[in-house]
């Protein structure tokens, strides 16, 4: 097993030379094992090694045993151990939680306090290892699959978390089955602590690991491995659809004073699986976590964009989708109910809109411009490349990309900037100089008023040169007598040619 585990740490990267490795030990089996294993690979790898006993407060004087246990046998292997001592019952009454959820919230935040803690201390990478092994993530593809999280659920456990500061959660016993962690302690004459919660199956997933995992073994003796594959490679999946997802979302959502809204018209123009991630990502993002959003509330979602403007409906975590004109705007506090039973208004939590900062070209840029050189401004969206060009007097020559515009360099002054729209906003439209409102252009280019203020512009103060993927002013439009191009160029984000 040994060996098994030591390739699935090269294989996912969990852990390398000057790590520092918290193990969670429950003195369960599975935590033991997993003490035992990277105690004989911690040589060989070379990581410092600690563990950490989480004593929850449920089960009296047998957690108490835990806890000794857990101390004897860091004590016997020369591994330095915390005790961190938690009342989930108090907690879970506060928080209006289940024992389990409770539990795991208290135990991984006991975890995460002690990396934060080493990290303080002057520890490089800090590494917080799980003894989730491959049943466990069986059990919860199926309970993933019960409750209706969808394909995100389906995947199951990730191998490895990164978390912030440097810190990540890893799980090097994935690979393995419980049945080889039995036989690994056995041969090594290991006694571990046996919880007799785990096997009360009026718990979720008490009830998978003890009624309904030992009936698909029998079905097929691969099932837990079979599930295993099928959540890895579905995984795979997944990864490729966020990339997708975040692509589109640039499209067809926009954020502004605290609220959400995903841009019927467009939204639409994608197929049904990533308009479902897009209305799953969203709600994520609204509702501060996925971990309630069920496909229940996705499709919710998607049916409200179907009904008449003003329609509502509540999701999780007291947010509110509303049917507005431009699509489904979706807001965390927005209403909740009061002492009566009846709902109220409540200001949002966040009023604050997401204003772009201003971009300026500097006279040290235009002096690189003249010399020749290439200015490169990052947009938080993003990279925008100028340079000068010579022009040949060709007009065919011009490009007709979206993203990619040559302006005429001699009708351009300094303080040139990028910014998002302001007010008095014009754009010339003709060689004449006759002048039309930034605002009439975007009403006859039928852009959602919601969206209009997350286009980027390049602007001479009012004036604007250049709606980014629009049109140019035709002050700076190239003639045939023009000597000098400035050529301006977007990347990245959505800003793609086709």
């Amino acid at each position: 097993m040994t060996e098994d585990v030591l390739n699935w740490i090269k294989k996912e990267k969990l852990m390398t030379e000057g790590d520092t490795v918290i193990v969670g030990l429950s003195g369960g089996a599975d935590s033991v094992a997993l003490l035992l294993v990277l105690l004989e690979l911690r040589e060989r790898i070379g990581y410092t090694l600690l563990a950490i006993h989480v004593e929850h407060g449920i089960r009296g004087g047998e957690s108490r045993k835990d806890a000794a246990f857990a101390e004897e046998l860091c004590r016997q292997k020369g591994v330095p151990c915390r005790i961190c001592l938690v009342s989930v019952p108090e907690y879970a009454a506060a928080e209006g939680l289940g024992i389990e959820e409770a539990a795991r919230i208290l135990r991984y935040d006991c975890y995460q306090k002690e990396a934060e803690k080493l990290k303080k201390n002057g520890a490089g990478h800090v590494c917080i290892a799980l003894a989730h092994h491959a049943n466990d993530n069986a059990e919860t593809v199926l309970f993933q699959m019960a409750r209706g999280s969808g394909i995100h659920g389906m995947c199951g456990m990730h191998p490895k978390r990164v978390l912030a500061g440097d810190i990540s959660i890893v799980r090097p016993l994935l690979c393995v089955s419980r049945k080889q962690i039995e036989e690994y302690l056995d041969k090594a004459g290991q006694e571990y602590r046996t919880d007799g919660t785990n096997l009360d199956i009026n718990y979720s997933r008490n009830r998978i690991r003890h009624c309904v995992l030992p009936e698909l073994l029998k079905v097929n003796e691969q099932s837990v491995s079979h599930i295993n594959q099928s959540a890895l490679l579905l995984q795979q999946a997944v990864d490729y659809m966020e990339q997708e997802t975040k692509k589109a979302m640039q499209t067809c959502c926009a954020f502004t004073d605290g609220a959400y809204t995903i841009l019927k018209n467009e939204w639409q123009q994608y197929p049904d699986i990533i308009r479902q991630e897009i209305v799953h990502a969203v709600l994520g993002k609204a509702s501060g976590s996925r971990k309630d959003i069920g496909m229940v509330h996705v499709q919710d979602v998607c049916a409200l964009m179907e009904k008449q403007t003003g329609r509502e409906i509540m999701l999780p975590y007291q947010v509110t989708a509303c049917r507005v004109y431009e699509g489904v705007r979706l807001r965390r506090g927005e209403i909740q109910k009061d002492a009566g039973g009846a709902w109220k208004k409540l200001e949002p939590e966040d009023k604050n809109e997401n204003v772009w900062p201003v971009y300026k070209l500097t006279e040290t840029d235009f002096a690189k411009l003249e010399a020749g050189e290439t200015v490169t401004i990052t947009l938080p969206d993003a990279s925008v490349s100028l340079r000068l060009l010579l022009f040949s007097g060709k007009i065919d020559e011009i490009p007709k990309n979206q993203y990619t515009k040559w302006l005429n360099y001699d009708r351009i002054e300094c303080g040139l900037q990028f910014r998002s729209r302001a007010s008095g906003d014009y754009l010339t439209v003709d060689d004449a100089g006759h002048k039309k409102k930034l605002k009439s252009y975007f009403i006859d280019e039928k852009i959602p008023q919601i969206k209009r203020d997350h286009i980027w512009l390049l602007a001479q103060q009012s004036h604007v040169l250049w709606v980014i993927g629009g049109r140019i002013s035709a002050v700076c439009k190239i003639k045939e007598d023009t000597k000098r191009i400035l050529e301006v160029r977007i990347d990245g984000g959505n800003y793609c040619e086709d």
